[in-house]
This record gives structure tokens, sequence and C-alpha cells, in this order.
């Protein structure tokens, strides 16, 4: 089985810092306003490839941030049941929470073959590969510019 890990901020949504955001929420499609009117959005395509992805993948999310605020804005746009063992923690540590997200597939009975991590930067990339050497690694807006092209690019490395 293959793991695709995905990103939020700067990655799923144009907001750099969504812990920041103040609930309640008022989503109106693929937007929401938080209560001091910041609003965050999906980037194009973003639903329609989680959707496809779910279907070829094992899907997870490592990202730094505070999940008390980030899984009511993915329950309101319908995303946070596509993902298993997500991991959104208060610090950068991205290699230890893709290792723990890891066991905790291999614990249950999931054979991860291949690791696919996605993200629209790659400061936590030196250490996830000290720990994770056979990663897979996608720079969101660089080595592809829309969800599209991550499609295609995950196709044609099937």
């Amino acid at each position: 089985m293959k793991l695709l890990v995905l990103d939020l901020d700067g990655t799923l949504w144009d907001h750099e810092d969504a812990s920041r955001l103040v609930p309640p929420f008022e989503f109106r499609g693929d937007c929401l306003i938080d209560a001091l009117g910041e609003k965050l959005c999906l980037f194009s395509g973003v639903r329609e490839f989680i959707e496809w992805a779910s279907r070829r993948f094992l899907l997870t999310i490592a990202s730094w941030n505070v999940e008390e605020r980030i899984r009511p804005i993915l329950e309101g746009f319908g995303l946070w049941d596509y993902f298993l063992f997500p991991k959104i923690e208060g610090h950068p540590n991205k290699a230890d929470m893709i290792m723990r997200t890891l066991n905790e597939l291999i614990s249950g009975g999931y054979p991860i073959e291949t690791v696919v991590y996605v993200d629209d930067r790659d400061i936590h990339l030196d250490e996830i590969r000290m720990n994770i050497p056979e990663i897979e690694f996608i720079h969101m807006w660089v080595d592809v510019g829309s969800f599209e092209e991550l499609k295609e690019l995950l196709e044609d490395a099937r």
C-alpha cells in the first residue's frame, strides 16, 4: 500500500497559519470566514484530488498546527474522514509525526510499501529523510503547479 502524507497550510489551503483562525467559522463553498473576518480558501481542485487520492492511497496529515483549531476546519469542508491517523500538532517535528503514523498503520495491519510526502516547504525534509530515507517528496508549487498536475505526477509514478 502507498501512504500519501499531506501538509495543510500553504499546501491544501491558502492560509499560512490556520491555527490563528478564531471560531466559529462560516463556510462558503471552498472558503471559510472566521469570527474576526479572516478568510481561508482551499486551493482549486483540492476536493477532487483528495477524493481521487483516497481511492489509490492511504491518506494522512502531518501539520504543524493545533488540532483543536484545524479539525473543525477539515470537518466543515467535509475532508476530515479521508485521513487515517492524522497528526496535527503544535511542533515542527514532521519526521516524528510521519514515523508515528507509519507505526500505527503497520500495527493496524496495513503493509506500507511507499510513502509520498507533499508539502509547500522543504524545511523538514532532511530530518524526515534521516528517519525515512526512501520517502518520496513532492514540493507543492515547485514540482507541480496545481492539484491536477499533482494527480498526473502521482499517476505517472504508479
